[in-house]
This record gives C-alpha cells, structure tokens and sequence, in this order.
C-alpha cells in the first residue's frame, strides 16, 4: 500500500460492538449517577424517619393494594395515621425537592457535575474528527491545529449549547422524579400505610428514575461526541472546500435496531444524519458513529476496499437477523 493510499483511509475503530469508543466514559457517568441516587436515598431516609411520624390505628388486619406505575404493593389498608398537617406536607415535598436538586443538579451554572462529562466527550469528538481528516487529507492537516478548533468561538459556542441541552434533560430528570415521589407519599399519608411500605415504594420509584437518568446521560455523551464529530466535517467542507462526508458505523449488536443496521458503511451529509436522528427516537439508546471521510466527486469514499467490508458486515449481521 503506498503513502498516498494511506492518506486516502479513514480510521475505522477496531471494536465493532463500541464504534463510538464511549463505553468507559459512559460507565464512568453511570458510577456518578449510581453514587448520587444513593446519596438521594440516604437523605431522605433521613428526612423521612424525621417527618413521617404518627401511630398504628388497632384493631384493622384487611388487605388492600397500593398501584405504582403498574406496579401492585400489598399493603395493610389504613393502619398508620400520619401526624401531619397540610402545610406540614407542602414543606416536606419542598424538601425532597430540594435533596433532588443537591444531587442531580449539583454545581449549577458552567460547573454543573453532567456537564463535564458532555465537554469532555465534545473534545474527544472534536480530537477524533481532526485526527480522521488529517489523516485523509493533506490539505486539512496543513491548515488545521487541534489547538486552533478547541479555542475557536464555534466550538466554545457548541459547548455552551451542550450545557442549556444537559441542563434541560437533568431539570427534567429531578422535576420528574420530584413528582412521582410527591405522589408516592401523599398517597401513602392519605391511605394510612405504613411509613416502611412508603419507605419501600420511594426505593422502587428512585431505581427507576436512575434508569432514565443512565439512559439520558447515555444519550448525551454518545450524542455529544456525535455533534462534534459532525461539526468539524461541515466545518472542514466550509473553511477548505472540501468534500466531505459522513459514513456511518453501526454497533451491529443483536440489540441493533434494523433502521440503523440498515446505514452502516453507508455514506450521508451531515443534514441527512441530523434531520435521522430528529425523528422516531433514533438518538435514544443509540451505539451508531459516523465517522468524518473524504469523498470522490461521486459522493463515494476513497477506499473501496473498505466499503465492501463494511457492506459484506451490514449484509452478514441482515442475515444473521433474520433467522434469529
């Protein structure tokens, strides 16, 4: 192979199941989330052992169930009664509200904890993209310093809106879980049960918000390194004229969904992926990378070799699909 041809191939990550290489950091996010749900926890059942006091009414054994999210608790039908008043209950609500916010929303403003995780994706974007293009082409690579993207308004301006974007999901995450605790409690003070069957059903509530909230923060850092990605190919095309593409890499896992399958080792413009993921949740639990490439004047990549690789995988993973 000679220099030139080198010049002319993109950097395919080796491991196929983990195009986007993020799996370290995502789980690095996920070990944060998991230590801050249990931080929520231990808060409020520190609150609650404060504030849900009262006293067993006697002489009432009957049965009845309590309904959660389809989720059906068997619990004692009103055998505590709660020593709280209205208000006494607003300003509990307000505290739990409060606990949810220390931890999810922690270091408001730019040193919000999420948004260190979304930056430091962004960068390795921006990293990977001008590693890609520099080696494809000897144009970009006599005209572009990693220094130069990282300090430029438009980058700084992406971050920023990286941080309205992640601050947004994570109101959403503390403002959602906010209110199905709310009502976990209030009915639980209402129907008389036990503060241990409360206790029990805010644990279940508070397991489920931390799913979404991996399942967000998944989103955001993949998406993150995405943007990045896809920035600095529009970016590269606009300052040097280049043509340029994005060609698209699927996980290819038995998970993958088959609309997203259906791209790999396919080649689209930057708006084409955009206007994709804009729609039918195609960014939500999504493994998929594309990968900046230079293309001939037919829209096709250099190296043909390689796009017969990654058609012969999209075709081997089609029929593997298809008998399961």
């Amino acid at each position: 192979m000679t220099t030139a041809t080198r010049l002319g191939t993109p950097i395919v990550p080796r491991n196929k199941a983990d195009p986007t290489q993020s799996y370290r950091a995502v789980n690095k996010m996920y070990r944060n989330i998991e230590e801050r749900y249990l931080g929520i926890k231990t808060d409020l059942k520190q609150l609650l052992d404060a504030r849900l006091t009262g006293r067993v009414r006697e002489g009432n054994a009957q049965v009845s169930f309590a309904v959660h999210s389809d989720i059906i608790y068997q619990v004692n039908a009103a055998t505590y009664v709660y020593d709280m008043t209205a208000q006494q209950l607003a300003d509990l609500l307000e505290r739990v509200q409060v606990i949810l916010d220390d931890h999810l929303l922690g270091g408001l403003g730019q040193d919000m904890w999420a948004l260190a995780y979304v930056a430091e994706e962004y960068q390795r974007g921006t990293l990977n993209a001008f590693t890609n293009l520099s080696v494809q082409s000897p144009v970009y690579a006599s005209q572009t310093t990693l220094s130069q993207l990282l300090s430029s308004p438009a980058y700084q301006n992406q971050i920023a809106a990286a941080y309205v974007s992640t601050y947004s999901d994570w109101v959403g995450i503390s403002d959602k879980a906010r209110a199905d605790l709310a009502n976990v409690i209030s009915d639980g003070i209402g129907r008389g049960v036990n503060p241990k069957e409360t206790a029990s059903l805010i644990s279940k509530r508070l397991d489920v918000s931390m799913s979404d909230a991996k399942n967000i923060a998944q989103t955001e850092q993949v998406g993150a390194l995405r943007e990045a990605q896809w920035n600095e190919t529009d970016w590269a095309a606009d300052r040097l004229g280049l043509n340029t593409g994005l060609l698209h890499l699927s996980a290819l896992k038995p998970t993958t969904r088959q609309t997203h399958a259906f791209w790999h080792g396919k080649v689209r413009t930057t708006q084409e992926v955009r206007d994709w993921y804009a729609v039918d949740g195609n960014r939500f639990h999504c493994y998929c990378s594309q990968i900046p490439v230079m293309l001939n004047y037919d829209g096709s990549i250099f190296n043909e070799g390689l796009a017969d690789k990654l058609m012969k995988e999209r075709k081997l993973w089609t029929l593997v699909d298809d008998n399961e």
